[in-house]
């Protein structure tokens, strides 16, 4: 059912993404939406310093504005800690 008479035929298809920095940025975003869903907005605003914007961009997972280094230093002043592990490729 099609009420609105679109084309989706004319859009295009999401771009995958490889690189292995982006995924790592989209899995501590996941990770800190997770912490972050329990929270009050004002809250994590004044414990984080963040802007609405950026927190806005935080829970859409737009990656693209954030470092590794400042989500991590997110995590932090919410009170958490970050691990990883490196293997070969």
């Amino acid at each position: 059912m099609n009420p609105y008479k679109i084309d989706y035929s004319k859009f295009k298809g999401s771009k995958k993404i490889t690189d292995q920095r982006d995924l790592l940025k989209l899995r501590l975003m996941a990770q800190l939406k997770e912490v972050m869903d329990g929270m009050e907005t004002q809250d994590i605003l004044s414990i984080t310093g963040l802007d609405k914007s950026d927190l806005s961009r935080l829970r859409i997972l737009s990656f693209e504005r954030f470092s590794i280094d400042r989500l991590i230093k997110i995590f932090d002043k919410l009170g958490f800690q970050a691990e990883f592990s490196v293997t070969k490729k």
